[in-house]
C-alpha cells in the first residue's frame, strides 16, 4: 500500500506554528509521512513575490498565514486538496476538535528549544487594532501549565494572563515548579497589584517583562503601575513596553511622548507599527522611529538626533526625521507641514515661523 504523504506550508511565523504542529501530530499517527517548507514572509509591506509551490505527489496540503497582508503570496500547484488557514486569511477558521485536541509535534522545528502554547485564550479588552476579542472572546482559561510544557523553558501567548480569575493559582504554580518562563504577548499592567506583581518577580523569567503603553490617556495608571512594579523588579531595563503607533496618532505629543517616557524611567520601548504607518507622508520617519526603538543598545545610548547622525548621511532625511520628533524646523524645513506627496515645505509652517520670529530667528 502506497504511504500517503502531507505536505505542511508555514508562510510567516517567527515561531513553531501550533496549528501546523498539531495537524502533523494528528496525520503521522494516521501513518500520513508529514514535510514541513517554511517561506518566511514578514509582516512588513513590501513588494512581495508570490511562492509556486508544486506539490505533486501530495495527497493534502495545509498552509497558515498569520499576516493578512501574506494573504495572496501563495499559489500550489499539483494538488488538488488544499486547505489555507490562519489569522491572516479567516477569524473562523479554527482547526476541528480532533485536530485541535493532539499534541504539538516539535519535530518539525528540530533547533527549537523552547515550548509555546496557551493558558488562557481571550481578552477583557476590546482595542480596535486587535483581533482578540474578535476571534477568541472573553478570556477563558484553555490548558493546565503541564499541557503546554515540553521543554526545559515556556513561552506562554496568552494575551491577558492577569485577566484570568485564577491567574494568582497560576503564577503561584509556575514559580513553585521553578519553571522558566515568558509571557511573550505582554501582560497588562493596568491590573496589576502587590500580589500579582510580586509573583512575577518570582518566576524564572526569561528576559525583560512584556507590558503595553498604548494609550497616552492612560499614562498616569501606567506609571503608578510601574512604580508598583520596580518595587519588586528594581533592575533598570527589565521591562519592555509595547507602543503602539499609528499616522493618526500626534507624532510629538503621543508617539514620542511615550518613547521619551520609555527612556526616563529606564524601561526598552518596543514600537507597534500599524501597517498604514507604511502607507503615510512619514514613512521614512516611522522606519527610522523604529529602528531607533527596538536596538536597545542604541537606544539606551544614543538621542533620537545623535542616532540619525549614525544612521544615514542623507541630509534631507536627517532633516525631517529629527523635525518631526523634536516638533521643530530642523535644518530649515518644517517637520510638521507637508505636501501630500511628501515634499516638505522649504519655509517653516506659521506656527513654528511665529515661534522663531519670537527668538529671533526668523
Amino acid at each position: 500500500m502506497e504511504t500517503k504523504k502531507i505536505l505542511l506550508i508555514d508562510v510567516d511565523s517567527k515561531i513553531p506554528n501550533i496549528a501546523l504542529m498539531k495537524i502533523s501530530t494528528y496525520y503521522k499517527l494516521k501513518g500520513y509521512v508529514v514535510s514541513l517548507k517554511k517561506l518566511n514572509y514578514t509582516y512588513y509591506p513590501k513588494d512581495r513575490n508570490q511562492s509556486l509551490i508544486n506539490a505533486e505527489g501530495y495527497d493534502r496540503v495545509f498552509a497558515s498565514i498569520i499576516f493578512k497582508i501574506n494573504k495572496q503570496v501563495l499559489k500550489i500547484v499539483g494538488c488538488n486538496d488544499v486547505q489555507i488557514g490562519g489569522v491572516g486569511v479567516s477569524l473562523n477558521n479554527d482547526l476541528p476538535l480532533e485536530i485541535d485536541n493532539c499534541k504539538k509535534d516539535y519535530s518539525l522545528y528540530p533547533d527549537n528549544d523552547c515550548s509555546y502554547g496557551f493558558i488562557s485564550r481571550g481578552c477583557i479588552r476590546n482595542c480596535y487594532f486587535c483581533v482578540v476579542p474578535k476571534k477568541e472572546g472573553m478570556i477563558h482559561q484553555v490548558n493546565k501549565i503541564d499541557d503546554v510544557i515540553e521543554h526545559k523553558k515556556v513561552i506562554f501567548m496568552d494575551n491577558n494572563i492577569l485577566a484570568l480569575p485564577n491567574h494568582i493559582e497560576i503564577l503561584t504554580e509556575l514559580r513553585d515548579k521553578k519553571i522558566r518562563c515568558q509571557f511573550n504577548q505582554g501582560i497588562d499592567i493596568r491590573l496589576l497589584n502587590d500580589n500579582n506583581a510580586k509573583l512575577l518577580s518570582e518566576l524564572k523569567y526569561i528576559g525583560e517583562y512584556f507590558f503595553a503603553f498604548d494609550n497616552i490617556k492612560d499614562k498616569e495608571l501606567i506609571k503608578s503601575k510601574l512604580d508598583l512594579f520596580k518595587k519588586y523588579v528594581s533592575k533598570n531595563w527589565k521591562v519592555k513596553m509595547f507602543l503602539y503607533c499609528h499616522p493618526d496618532m500626534d507624532i510629538y505629543n503621543n508617539v514620542v511622548y511615550r518613547i521619551n517616557w520609555c527612556k526616563e524611567n529606564k524601561v526598552l520601548p518596543y514600537l507597534m507599527r500599524d501597517q498604514s504607518c507604511w502607507q503615510s507622508n512619514n514613512r521614512e520617519f516611522y522606519i527610522d522611529l523604529c529602528a531607533y526603538c527596538n536596538q536597545v543598545n542604541l537606544f539606551k545610548k544614543l538621542s533620537f538626533k545623535e542616532f540619525m547622525k549614525k544612521r544615514t548621511k542623507n541630509i534631507q532625511r536627517q532633516e525631517k526625521s529629527i523635525g518631526l520628533y523634536y516638533d521643530e524646523c530642523y535644518g530649515g524645513v518644517c517637520a510638521q507641514a507637508f505636501l501630500s506627496d511628501g515634499t516638505p515645505y522649504k519655509l517653516p509652517c506659521e506656527k513654528h515661523k511665529s515661534e522663531q520670529k519670537e527668538l529671533g530667528l526668523y
